[in-house]
C-alpha cells in the first residue's frame, strides 16, 4: 500500500489545524501517512527536556519518511522554512534519481554504468557546502528564553545545514573566505 508524507507548515495554530484536516482525509482514504507534527519524539517542543540534538533527529527523523513514502504532499509556503528545505531535499533527491537513470539508459555495461554512477555519487557527496547566517542578533553567548529571543532558527533548515557540514552548522562569512582559500591553493 503507498504510504503518504504530509509536508507543511505547523508552527501556527491555524497550519496545524489544516494538517490535522489533511490527516483525517487521508486516513478516510484509508491510506498509511506520516505527519511530522504527530511525531512527539521530535515535535511536542513543551515536554522536551532541552533542544539538544532536535535538530539532528528532526531531520533524519523526516528525511528518512520521505524517503519510505510514495506520495509526497506538500504546501510550501513561502514563510515555511522547513517545509522548503524539504522540498529542495525531494528536489534533490528526484535529480539524482533522474541522473543515475539516465546513465542507466545510455545501456553500458553493468561494471561500466556502476563505475559511472559512483563517480556522481562520489562528486556529490565531497560537494562542500558552507552555509552562513548573518544576522547581528546571532552572538555568542546569548542566554535567551521564552518569548525574549532575538532569534529563531527553524530547526529542520538548521538540522540540514548540521548534516550537510558534518556537524558544523553555520560557517562565519571569514570561515568561509579561508575555506575557499584553501581550496584555491589546493588545485595549484
Amino acid at each position: 500500500m503507498k504510504k503518504v508524507y504530509i509536508a507543511g507548515d505547523m508552527l501556527t495554530k491555524g497550519s496545524q489545524m489544516l494538517r490535522a484536516q489533511e490527516r483525517e482525509q487521508i486516513k478516510d482514504i484509508g491510506l498509511p501517512f506520516y505527519n511530522p507534527m504527530d511525531n512527539k519524539e521530535i515535535n511536542d517542543k513543551a515536554n522536551l527536556d532541552n533542544n539538544e540534538g532536535l535538530a539532528e533527529k528532526i531531520v533524519r527523523q523526516d528525511t528518512d519518511a520521505i524517503k519510505e513514502s510514495d506520495v509526497i504532499i506538500i504546501e510550501p509556503q513561502p514563510f515555511a522554512m522547513g517545509t522548503m528545505t524539504e522540498l529542495g531535499q525531494i528536489k534533490g533527491m528526484k535529480d539524482m534519481a533522474k541522473m543515475i537513470l539516465g546513465l542507466a539508459e545510455e545501456g553500458n555495461n553493468p561494471l561500466v554504468m556502476l563505475g559511472e554512477i559512483l563517480q556522481l555519487a562520489e562528486k556529490v557527496n565531497n560537494q562542500k557546502v558552507l552555509p552562513h547566517y548573518e544576522d547581528i542578533r546571532r552572538f555568542a553567548g546569548v542566554t535567551e528564553s521564552g518569548d525574549r529571543r532575538s532569534l529563531g532558527i527553524n530547526q529542520y533548515v538548521y538540522g540540514v545545514c548540521l548534516d550537510l557540514t558534518d556537524g558544523k552548522g553555520f560557517y562565519e562569512w571569514d570561515e568561509i573566505l579561508e575555506e575557499l582559500q584553501k581550496i584555491k591553493s589546493e588545485e595549484v
